[in-house]
């Protein structure tokens, strides 16, 4: 077989360009620090990247979630140190506050003067508590109001001409069994009435119905459904706190009576009634509350409520509802696994504490001391005492007065300690339940570094190219390809006038 020059040229710069090739295959994989640069060059190679990218982008993903869900939980720890937890040295909001209850509860050792500044002291924690700590905001957003974080569980501002209809829930639990107190004229001493009183957290609610299509129909039911006749009262009215156990309706039925004390917002009744509910399980109460003030809970957070009027004082077409129910929100910490990173206001600083407080605060404020002109002037127009027999009448009249109003917040500094450990309670276990959350993402967090770790480490096992073993390879293949030009070289020398020379 004939050998030309053709021949041996063609397949020296094929041999040539197959090493140059070689190089630069090893030349890329020393530059880059891969050992594939396409998946067609090992397809085995190329899905166990793809895999290994993919578990690793999901763990990357998972721990940005674990870590927004801590810090979110951080903010709201942070207010539940401030609301619950505290040490010796800095205590919480309630544990001051028990403190105060317990000193306010004790038997003959306050005098009327000491037990308003109690009262006072408590309701500086009660605005911190219910103003500052529970709307912790989170880069903007309110920690503890649900899905609704663009709100704040507790008014900041007023909200005049909105209008809300809200449904509340009671137990004979939340009944208070107290005392009020009642003029029955301006000279006479205010008299003491035992009487049933459920606290509404609004004050001036409204039982009318406007006849807003859509909205629930305000009104108070027990609960196996029974409607209870509802009359409208203020707190000076004699017989506001006395009222009776029945009203017959037009159909000649006999309804239990309750009466709205609409300036304190309490619901009072008769020990009938009383029974009535705890046989029933419970009452249901649908009002509308109008016109919201700063300082006061905001339906949308912590209540099942419908809006039907907005604040430029416009009745909506379609009501807007709103529900506390379901409102979680949960971040995906694994495939399909999810933890739930909020707290919410109303297990929190409940709405019965709210009304608990207030109904404190209120009865405090209402036990205005009758002015000593006008009974010195009782006593002498309808007694006829002069002197220092007058002087003694006013006087212990003015006494007995002190001591009843003392002996009534004393009972109600009673009845507040039962009810604030039954709230605190009920705000530590949702303490408790986030600190758990938090140790799970914690334990996640580590899980997730680790696995990050381990996968990356697959990762460049299955990817990496061997820096050195690929230099040495490199170097054979650049010495073998310089071996190949030479020899190349001196062939192509040689002409057909070199072979006749020769």
């Amino acid at each position: 077989m004939r050998v030309t020059n053709h021949m041996i040229f063609g397949n020296s710069m094929n041999n040539i360009w197959r090493n140059a090739r070689h190089i630069n295959k090893l030349v890329t994989k020393q530059e880059t620090g891969y050992r594939i640069q396409r998946p067609s060059d090992d397809p085995l190679i190329s899905a166990r990247a793809m895999r290994y990218r993919t578990i690793l982008s999901e763990a990357e993903q998972f721990l940005r979630n674990v870590h927004q869900g801590l810090a979110w939980m951080e903010v709201s720890e942070s207010a539940f140190n401030n609301i619950l937890s505290g040490n010796t040295t800095n205590p919480s909001l309630m544990q001051r506050m028990n403190v105060q209850l317990i000193k306010g509860a004790q038997t003959g050792t306050q005098q009327l003067e000491d037990q308003r500044a109690i009262i006072a002291e408590i309701q500086q924690y009660f605005d911190q508590m219910f103003n500052v700590d529970i709307n912790q905001t989170y880069l903007g957003r309110y920690v503890f109001s649900g899905f609704h974080t663009n709100q704040p569980p507790v008014l900041s501002q007023n909200w005049p001409g909105s209008s809300f209809v809200i449904t509340q829930n009671f137990t004979t639990v939340d009944i208070e069994r107290a005392t009020a107190f009642h003029r029955p004229n301006p000279t006479a001493r205010a008299e003491a009435i035992w009487t049933n009183i459920i606290k509404l957290p609004y004050t001036n609610v409204s039982f009318a119905d406007h006849g807003v299509a859509g909205a629930p129909i305000p009104q108070i039911t027990l609960a196996d459904g029974t409607v209870l006749h509802i009359e409208n009262r203020i707190s000076t009215e004699y017989d506001a706190y006395r009222p009776e156990d029945s009203f017959t309706n037009l159909l000649g039925e006999e309804v239990p009576v309750i009466h709205n004390i609409t300036d304190t917002g309490e619901l009072v009744f008769s020990d009938a009634v009383r029974e009535l509910i705890h046989n029933a399980g419970g009452i249901r109460v649908v009002y509308e509350k109008s016109d919201l003030r700063a300082g006061e809970l905001n339906p949308i957070v912590y209540f099942e409520s419908t809006q039907i009027r907005d604040d430029s004082n416009v009745h909506f077409n379609t009501p807007v509802h709103f529900n506390t129910d379901g409102q979680n929100i949960q971040m995906e910490i694994s495939a399909n696994s999810y933890v739930t990173i909020n707290s919410h206001a109303r297990n929190i600083l409940t709405a019965n504490l709210f009304s608990d407080l207030r109904r404190l605060f209120d009865f405090a404020d209402s036990l205005v001391s009758s002015d000593p002109s006008v009974i010195r002037e009782y006593f002498r127009n309808e007694h006829g005492y002069e002197g220092e027999a007058l002087t003694n009448a006013v006087a212990e009249f003015l006494s007995n007065e002190q001591a009843a109003f003392s002996g009534a917040i004393h009972t109600r500094f009673n009845n507040m300690m039962e009810a604030f450990a039954r709230h605190s309670a009920q705000a530590q276990r949702e303490h408790t339940a986030l600190g758990s959350r938090m140790a799970r993402l914690d334990m996640v967090a580590i899980r997730l570094e680790e696995d990050e770790v381990a996968f990356t480490e697959l990762l460049s096992d299955n990817e990496d190219a061997d820096l050195i073993e690929t230099m040495k390879r490199k170097n054979a293949a650049e010495t073998a390809f310089n071996h190949a030009l030479r020899a190349v070289a001196i062939i192509t020398q040689l002409t057909l006038a070199d072979s006749i020379n020769r």
